[in-house]
């Protein structure tokens, strides 16, 4: 109806009468571009009127954006009370000038959620710093890519609590994919991300976090968050962070067996020194492939909790460990039991990189990997122990007896488990291949 009316123009003031005629339910495109890269300073409060029934798809899709000189909203944006619709608000305010977010900006939403309603909404708005309150007031279900880079690459320095609402229902993929992603200046986040429970889903927190300035993460955080774990769903969310320390109960609600790549990347480049040891007490079962793939990686962790991987128990599975602790330079020692869950047949790329680059790694426990027996797989232990050129004692033994020796016929698919390892006893009866 008004999709890009204004689009490109030089006006620089909205009358707040504008749309003063607006009634009834919503249409498609309705608002689309319709502002998108004016003058405009200010959006009048109920700018859009009054608005009810279904929402519309991509209504509101880029509205506002690249509006770089729009610093104030007087939310909210319209009266009445609709339902979300597929990619809603999409990059409303996208690189936009806006400096604050009113509470209850988008009015009330109430009913199922809707497939990437606020995706990108105000991605990349450099000069956004404060939320004062939840986006939204009412009740929706969680929807895929729901809040996929809402706010990625904001100023925002603080998160307010419930900042999502209320949510309820069974979670859905990629919700909060890198919302929050690259806020360089974000440093607090205050208590649950939202009311009400949601079960885990596919990638739900995906890099939710990564790259920004946080130090501590409440302990009620994923408080909300009940259920068996789900494929990549805490996949790189602390990642380069600035969190120093993690709650022992961060996933107190997620219960049942291990899923595939599910705290891949979790921790990888955050300011972290240590691990709680009931860190993931709910998960048991056996391995999924990947399923701590580079969890703590480049990290300045000192010790391993002995019980971290109790509840894994059952045979490897494809890269479960694959660079997991990598490049943990202030790493000394490993527990003798690490892995005592974990026994059968050797899996492709298992250790893959467990511990490369722990450089103040002190010596390998005999019998660490004294559950794994039968035929050789691929990249089994490839730089498993590369660079750690602090160890000294033997290398990796099982009762008494080198890896190289149970596997001897293992040629390159062991090469480069030892590299740089200069200073074990055996290092020169290493074959060539291992090292």
């Amino acid at each position: 109806m008004f999709a890009s009316t204004f689009m490109g123009t030089q006006i620089t003031e909205i009358p707040a009468d504008l749309f003063d005629g607006i009634h009834g339910a919503p249409a498609e495109l309705m608002f689309a571009s319709t502002f998108m890269g004016t003058q405009i300073t200010e959006v009048p409060a109920y700018i859009f009127g009054e608005l009810n029934g279904d929402g519309a798809p991509s209504m509101f899709e880029q509205t506002f954006r690249n509006c770089v000189n729009l610093t104030t909203i007087d939310g909210p944006l319209f009266s009445g009370t609709i339902t979300p619709a597929q990619n809603m608000f999409e990059s409303m305010f996208e690189e936009s000038g806006i400096t604050s977010i009113p509470a209850n900006l988008f009015g009330t939403l109430n009913g199922d959620g809707a497939m990437g309603m606020f995706s990108e909404t105000f991605r990349k708005c450099a000069n956004l710093t404060t939320i004062e309150g939840p986006l939204f007031s009412g009740t929706i279900t969680p929807a895929e890519s729901m809040f996929n880079y809402t706010f990625y690459n904001t100023a925002l320095t603080e998160i307010p609590a419930n900042l999502f609402g209320t949510l309820n229902g069974d979670g859905a993929p990629s919700m909060f994919d890198w919302t929050f992603a690259n806020c360089k200046n974000l440093t607090t986040v205050d208590r649950p991300l939202f009311s009400g429970t949601i079960t885990p889903a596919e990638s739900m927190f995906r890099s939710t976090f990564f790259a920004t300035a946080i130090t501590e993460i409440p302990a009620d955080l994923f408080a909300g968050i009940r259920g068996a774990p789900a494929e990549n769903m805490f996949n790189g969310t602390f990642s380069s962070s600035a969190i120093t320390s993690i709650p022992a109960d961060l996933f107190a609600g997620i219960q049942g067996a291990p899923a595939e790549s599910m705290f891949s990347g979790t921790f990888s480049g955050s300011a972290i020194t240590s691990i709680p040891a009931d860190l993931f007490a709910g998960i048991s079962g056996a391995p999924a492939e990947s399923m701590f793939s580079s969890t703590f990686a480049n990290t300045a962790i000192t010790s391993i909790p002995a019980d971290l991987f109790a509840g894994i128990q059952g045979a490897p599975a494809k890269s479960m460990f694959s660079g997991t602790f990598r490049n943990c330079a202030n790493l000394q020692s490993i527990p003798s039991d690490l892995f005592a869950g974990i026994s059968g047949a050797p899996a492709e790329r298992m250790f893959d990189s467990t511990f490369n680059k722990c450089a103040n790694l002190q010596s390998i426990p005999e019998n660490l990997f004294a559950g794994i027996s039968g035929p050789a797989a691929d990249y089994m232990f490839w730089l498993t122990f590369a660079n750690c050129t602090s160890l000294t004692g033997p290398s990796a033994r099982i009762n008494g007896q080198y890896l190289y020796e149970i596997w001897p016929g293992i040629g390159a698919l062991g090469y480069d488990t030892y590299e740089n390892a200069t200073g074990l006893s055996d290092y020169d009866q290493i074959p060539y291949n291992w090292k």
